[in-house]
This record gives C-alpha cells, sequence and structure tokens, in this order.
C-alpha cells in the first residue's frame, strides 16, 4: 500500500489517513484526532490448523443412515475417489459427517425449509451417536481425530467436540473453513447463484485477501459520512432557526436571524447574542436601566455627616464683632511695632495713653486673643467650603437611557427626581443645600428603585420569549463551529476514500483475474455441448460477483439462460478454484452428488475436471449416479471407486468397487458356493448375473465406440434405450445396430467361436445352464473380449 501510495499524487494528510486505516480502527481514530502515529502492534494472529492436510479416514456410528459404527478409509493424498451408492444407502452421511465434524454445521440442513432435515439426525437403529474425522498432515507422521460424541438425549448442537485428547478449538480453524472451505453439498450447487449476492461475494473476496483494504475503505466511508453530516448540519439547519427569529419582536431575535441571513455568519457576533452580550438596542436599554447607579447610602451619609458638622463648627465661631477682633487685633499689631521700634511714647491717637512696657504686655495678649478667634473662624468656613464640594461631587447629571428608554418605559418620574436633584448644585446657602439635597436623593433613589423593579419585569418577560431562541442559536453556534473544524478534515478523507476505493477496484481486479481464469477453463471442460459461454468473473462495486455469461455470442443473466445442470456446472467451476489456491490448508475437497440434472455430455467433463482437480488435490465425490463412474472408466480416467450399501437395521458396508462387469461376476462366484440356496434358484442367479456382466460389457464398449466416433451423448443414450434384450444389447455393441440381431450368433462363432454362442444360450435358459464355474469363466472371457 505504501508503495502504491508513493507513486500516486495524494496529499500527505490522506496518505496517512490511508496508511491509519490500513492499521486499523484506532490508528484511524489518532490520526483524525491529530495524534502523531506511533507504532502499532501488529495484529494478534490465531494459529491455523496447520497445511498440507488430507483426510485420512471418516467414521460414524448412529448418525442419519448408518447404525452399527462402519469406517470410509480414504488415501490421504492427491487422487480421485468417488463414493457410490443408491438413494438411502448412507453414502451422503459420510460427507454431512464429515462437514459437521469439522464445522460444526451442515449447508444442507442450514437451508433447509422443513425441521425434518435438522431433527432426523439421529439414526433411527442405534441411538450412540458418534462421528470421526481423521486427518493427517503433509511432512508429519501423526494424525489428527476430531470426534462428535452425543449422549441419547442431547441435541444436535449439544455433545463432546473434541480434537485428539482436547477440546476442540473452532477458532482455530474458523478463517481457513470460512475462506477456504472445502465442502461443497448438492444442496449449495444449484443456489450458488441464485443465493443472496452478498454470499459469493464475500467468498471470493476473502479468498482474494481483500479483508485489509475493505475494512479501511469502509472505516474511511463512516468518518466521511460523520463528518459530512456535522459539516452539512448547520446549514440544513439554518433557515429554520432564521425563519423563528425573524418572527419574534425581540430586537435579540432580529439581530440574530440578520447575521444567519449572510452568506458568511459573523460567529463572533451570533455567540455574543446567544450569551447574552449588549447589542446597543432594544432589551439593552432595559440592562441599562437596571444598572443603573447612585451614589452609595454610605458615601452619601458622609458627606451629610461632614457637612453638617462643619455647618456647626462655623455656627459655634460665627459672631457679629469677628470682623471687628480681627481689624482691632491688626491695629494692636501695627501699635505694638511702633513701640518696638520708637519706644516709649504717647498714644498717637488719643494722646492721653502711654505706649511703654506695661501696655505692651497687655496689647500683646490682646492681639493674640483676637487673632486666634479669627483664625477660628476662617478655619470652620473652609472646612464648611470643602463639604459642600463633597456634597456636590455627589450629583450626577441624568443619564441618557432615561430618555432612551422612554419608548419602553415611563422615565419621567424618575427623569424630574434626577433633574430636582441635579438642580441642587445652584444653591449657593449651604443651610438651604443641606436641607434639599439629601431630600431629592431620598427621592431620586425610591424612583429609580421602581424603575428597576419594573424594568427587571420586562426583561424576564423578554427572556421568556429569548431563552430557547438563545439556547437554539447557540447550539447552531456550536455546530457551525465543528462544522468549519471538519470541513477541512473531511476534504482529507474524502480524498483517502476515493483513492483507497479506486486502489481496491485495481486490486480486486488484478487478483480476481487468475481465478476467472481458472473458473473460465473448468467452465470450458464442463460447458461440452452447451452453448453458453463464461466470459470474465467481477466483485462488483454493490457487492455482487458480475458474471458475463452469453449464449451463442449475445449476454444474459445466468439465471435467465442456464438449465439446472448448466447451474450446477458453473457452481462447480466457481467453487473448485476458491478450494485449489495454494493459500488453503486444505488439501483435499468433498463433493457431494454434483452429478444431478447434469446431461451425459457434462457427466464426461465433470469426470474430466475431477480428474485434473486430483492430480494436486484429494477429491471425495459422493454420487447416486452410475453415469459418473461409467464415465471415468470409459475416459480411462484413474479413479477409487467405494460402494455404500445399506441393509437392514441400517447395516451400512463399504466396500472397493469394480468395474460393473467385475462386480455382477463377483455377485454370481459368491452366489455358486452359497450353500443355503437351492439348486434351481442358484443356476437362475448366476445366469442373472452373468447375463448383466455382458450387459454392462455391450453398453460400456457401445458408449466408447460412438462417444469417440462423435455421436452426441444424448443419442447415444436414446439408442441404449432401445435395445431391451441381452442379445439386442450384444447386437448393438458389436455389429452396430439392433436390427442386426440375428446376425449376431453366427458373427461370434465366426469371430470369437461357438462356445459364445453355447455362452448366451445357457445365460437365457438360467437353472438348465450346465457346469456353472464354465458359464462364469466363458462370461468373463466373452465381457472381456466385448470391453478391447
Amino acid at each position: 500500500m505504501a508503495g502504491r501510495l508513493a507513486k500516486d499524487d495524494l496529499g500527505p494528510r490522506a496518505a496517512e489517513l490511508v496508511l491509519a486505516a490500513c492499521r486499523g480502527q484506532t490508528a484511524l481514530e489518532r490520526a483524525l484526532g491529530g495524534v502523531p502515529a506511533g507504532e502499532e502492534p501488529p495484529r494478534e494472529r490465531t494459529d491455523g490448523p496447520g497445511q498440507g492436510i488430507f483426510v485420512s479416514e471418516i467414521r460414524v456410528r448412529g448418525f442419519r443412515g448408518i447404525g452399527p459404527e462402519v469406517r470410509l478409509p480414504l488415501a490421504p493424498g492427491p487422487g480421485l475417489t468417488v463414493v457410490t451408492g443408491r438413494n438411502g444407502s448412507g453414502k451422503s452421511s459420510f460427507a454431512e459427517a464429515a462437514e459437521l465434524a469439522l464445522t460444526g454445521y451442515n449447508a444442507r440442513w442450514t437451508r433447509a425449509r422443513h425441521d425434518v432435515w435438522r431433527q432426523g439426525w439421529r439414526n433411527l437403529h442405534n441411538r450412540d451417536a458418534a462421528i470421526a474425522l481423521e486427518l493427517v498432515q503433509a511432512g508429519r507422521a501423526d494424525k489428527t481425530t476430531i470426534r462428535r460424541r452425543w449422549a441419547p438425549d442431547d441435541d444436535l448442537a449439544q455433545g463432546e467436540w473434541t480434537q485428539d485428547d482436547g477440546p476442540f478449538d473452532a477458532g482455530r480453524w474458523h478463517d481457513a473453513l470460512e475462506t477456504y472451505r472445502p465442502f461443497l453439498p448438492y444442496s449449495e450447487l444449484g443456489t450458488v447463484l441464485d443465493a443472496q449476492p452478498e454470499d459469493l461475494y464475500e467468498a471470493l473476496h476473502r479468498l482474494l485477501g481483500l479483508e485489509a483494504i475493505t475494512e479501511a475503505q469502509q472505516a474511511l466511508a463512516e468518518h466521511r459520512k460523520r463528518l459530512a453530516e456535522t459539516v452539512a448540519r448547520p446549514y440544513d439547519r439554518r433557515e429554520r432557526v432564521r425563519a423563528e427569529l425573524a418572527a419574534s419582536a425581540d430586537e435579540r431575535a432580529r439581530r440574530a436571524a440578520e447575521l444567519l441571513g449572510s452568506d458568511a455568519p459573523d460567529l463572533d457576533a451570533i455567540a455574543d447574542l446567544a450569551l447574552g452580550a449588549d447589542v446597543g438596542s432594544g432589551t439593552s436599554l432595559l440592562h441599562q436601566v437596571v444598572d443603573l447607579s447612585l451614589p452609595p447610602d454610605d458615601e452619601v451619609g458622609r458627606a451629610r455627616e461632614t457637612l453638617d458638622l462643619a455647618l456647626g463648627a462655623v455656627t459655634v465661631v460665627a459672631t457679629d464683632n469677628a470682623q471687628d477682633s480681627l481689624r482691632c487685633s491688626e491695629i494692636l499689631k501695627l501699635a505694638i511695632q511702633l513701640l518696638e521700634s520708637g519706644g516709649n511714647q504717647d498714644c498717637p491717637v488719643c494722646r492721653r495713653g502711654r505706649l511703654d512696657a506695661l501696655w505692651r504686655a497687655k496689647a500683646k495678649e490682646r492681639a493674640e486673643h483676637l487673632a486666634q478667634a479669627a483664625a477660628e473662624l476662617h478655619g470652620a468656613a473652609d472646612r464648611l467650603d470643602v463639604a459642600v464640594a463633597a456634597t456636590r461631587a455627589l450629583c450626577q447629571p441624568p443619564p441618557d437611557v432615561l430618555l432612551d428608554a422612554q419608548d419602553m418605559l415611563d422615565t419621567t418620574t424618575v427623569l424630574q427626581a434626577w433633574q430636582a436633584w441635579e438642580a441642587c448644585l445652584c444653591i449657593d446657602d449651604p443651610v438651604r443645600l443641606r436641607a434639599e439635597f439629601f431630600d431629592r436623593h431620598a427621592e431620586l433613589a425610591a424612583a429609580v428603585d421602581q424603575l428597576k423593579t419594573v424594568a427587571r419585569e420586562q426583561i424576564d418577560r423578554h427572556d421568556l420569549v429569548w431563552r430557547p431562541m438563545a439556547i437554539a442559536l447557540f447550539e447552531w453556534h456550536s455546530q457551525a463551529q465543528q462544522a468549519l473544524a471538519d470541513a477541512e478534515v473531511l476534504a482529507d478523507v474524502t480524498e483517502a476514500e476515493n483513492w483507497i476505493r479506486k486502489t481496491a477496484a485495481t486490486l480486486r481486479t488484478e487478483r480476481i483475474a487468475p481465478f476467472a481464469k481458472e473458473s473460465q477453463r473448468i467452465w470450458q471442460r464442463l460447458r461440452q455441448q452447451s452453448n453458453v459461454d463464461l466470459g470474465a468473473v467481477r466483485l462488483g462495486g454493490a457487492r455482487n460477483v458480475e458474471l458475463d455469461v452469453s449464449v451463442d455470442g449475445v449476454s444474459n443473466s445466468a439465471l435467465a439462460v442456464m438449465s439446472q445442470g448448466e447451474l450446477h456446472s458453473l457452481g462447480l467451476a466457481l467453487f473448485l478454484p476458491r478450494a485449489m489456491v495454494d493459500e488453503s490448508p486444505f488439501r483435499f475437497v468433498v463433493v457431494d452428488d454434483p452429478v444431478q440434472a447434469m446431461d451425459p455430455s457434462k457427466v464426461d467433463g465433470l469426470a474430466q475436471v475431477l480428474a485434473d482437480v486430483g492430480l494436486t488435490r484429494q477429491v471425495v465425490v459422493f454420487t447416486h449416479d452410475e453415469r459418473l463412474v461409467e464415465a471415468l472408466r470409459r475416459l480411462r480416467l484413474t479413479a477409487t471407486v467405494w460402494e455404500v450399501c445399506r441393509g437392514e437395521e441400517s447395516v451400512v458396508r463399504v466396500r472397493m468397487s469394480d468395474d460393473p462387469v467385475g462386480r455382477c461376476l463377483n455377485d454370481a462366484r459368491a452366489m455358486r458356493v452359497d450353500e443355503d440356496l437351492p439348486g434351481a434358484l442358484k443356476g437362475e442367479l448366476v445366469a442373472s448375473c452373468c447375463r448383466a456382466a455382458l450387459e454392462a460389457a455391450a453398453h460400456a464398449r457401445f458408449r466408447r465406440a460412438r462417444l469417440g466416433s462423435g455421436m452426441p451423448h444424448a443419442e447415444v443414450e436414446r439408442v441404449l434405450e432401445c435395445a431391451l434384450t441381452t442379445r439386442q444389447k450384444l447386437a448393438l455393441a458389436v455389429l452396430g445396430d439392433v436390427a442386426e440381431s440375428a446376425k449376431l450368433l453366427p458373427h461370434l462363432d465366426d469371430v470369437v467361436g461357438a462356445w459364445a454362442v453355447d455362452l448366451l444360450q445357457s445365460c437365457r435358459v438360467g437353472g438348465d445352464a450346465g457346469d456353472l464355474d464354465v458359464l462364469i469363466r466363458d462370461t468373463e472371457l466373452l465381457a472381456g473380449w466385448l470391453q478391447r
């Protein structure tokens, strides 16, 4: 991923987010939060089940159609094994047991519409249920045995599930089984395409190892959606909030509506409004009225006390002759200066008194007394001036808000009281000032308090309407702020998501190419004479698998044009490459009943495909259709064939199966030595087995010759159905025509010998066949000649 990023022109922030998303959800959240990328601990990986796993044996007891325990031995290595048996023989019980032992469930039961499939898992004749799957791993000598055991009263989901001597660790096997599932039951073959589209997509997606990049893409998409919602939310909501504000008579609401109507709303101004800051009009005037202030009561009290003290002091020292005393004191001071400068002398004013030392002492004392009285008067006067100035300083002019708020409040009383208080500044008489100033102040204070009460009531009424609008406005403001912060992050996340989506599509195309090529190759082998062609296989962007299917060169839907047999073949073409990838730990593939609904030509293609897969994988196929085994033998493809037979009380036997001729001859020999059979019945039964052997050899010869010459499978089978007797079947194989039955015996006498003619006669008469050992021997010889 880092290498691809280096080659692309991607922003550094977006590239960082891509790498963080690939490391996991926690790393992506840290990167989005601005936390520097640190060393991420490696993702924990659970130990898988190992590599090169083959199946060496399946053991079943008391499960499905199998009563007493029976084992199905399998060669643990590459090769094709076919397990045959008629319907109800118990062969599919082995396939279901293997899948259940390893995965814990069975696809057939999971998709079953009726509970009878899930409830009828325990055998009716043996309640002691147990299954075991024995596995070997390439390069290791020891074996692994996975067992499921159930007590008589256990449900299917209960019981004991073990691996060797310990509990089965399902988690260790889970990822490998989900990605490289080696089981394909019949119930899944026809539903590979008509199941949920994402099921096949998920299966192939895991196979291609794209989980990490897909999870990264999903994580980025989730964050992009969340950020886009955050960025869009305030703009989606803005008009609704603005309309609600504009409909209000509140000045703050109208101002907020104006701000929201702007292309780029002023978020700071909106925050001020929402949080109650002044906006210069409207309810702010009411708040200004509430905030009106007069001089504090303690300050007014001190001013009044100071003024009272100053007035009292002036009253005490102020007399009518206070000024005369001051002037007299000045005259005495001048006379004393005259005495001191001129010596004793007569009074210069009256000429009767004498200015001498005695007079001087008395005059000086008198002058000092008069000067002190004058000084006290001046001091009291100065203090009174200060007190008057301090009192006047308390007075303030009426505030403008009393005029501005007149449209909202009746401020007349307060305004008049304030103006009357202000008029005290013009009073010069301190005593009058004292009498009026403080009384007018008290009246003003009472009027202001009353006005404030009315203003608060109006504010409360306004706030009752404004508060929810303010809350809504602040919520929008918070969303808008977050949107601004997230918008830049959204651009980076979107860029990262677009890049990783494009890269994921490229990787899907690159990685699915070899898989699609192998599916096309397998389909070409399976299609045989079908006019349906399979083109490209792609993983679509809508989490589905896109198949280019065409009929005679015209594109169409697979479900619309394919028969059930063709759908089965296409299901195999999609399943087998998935199970065959080198990364899979499983080197075995178990396929149940793939032949159903296939026409004969496709059976030949299936035989070839399975044989090819068997060159590198252990392929185990369960089928009741003898056509697959016949095709393998006719095409001389190597395969091990096991036959499953079910008797009374659910007793199941597994035996190695020869070709049909050998099987019939073995049955004839077994009956020949059976002492419990009466002689006549024994002869008839042996003769019947010999006829069956010759007919099987004749069928094989005719199919090999006609199919080899290019005759269609359907035509070959139609001709075989026309041959009803043993002689007609041999005539068809030897002479090529049912109508030539009369010429068969002369031809055999001439080409093979008279013994061949005698053999056919002995097989026909049954109980009068003579020496049964000779009959069996000659049948084997003639069958061998037919098969050459």
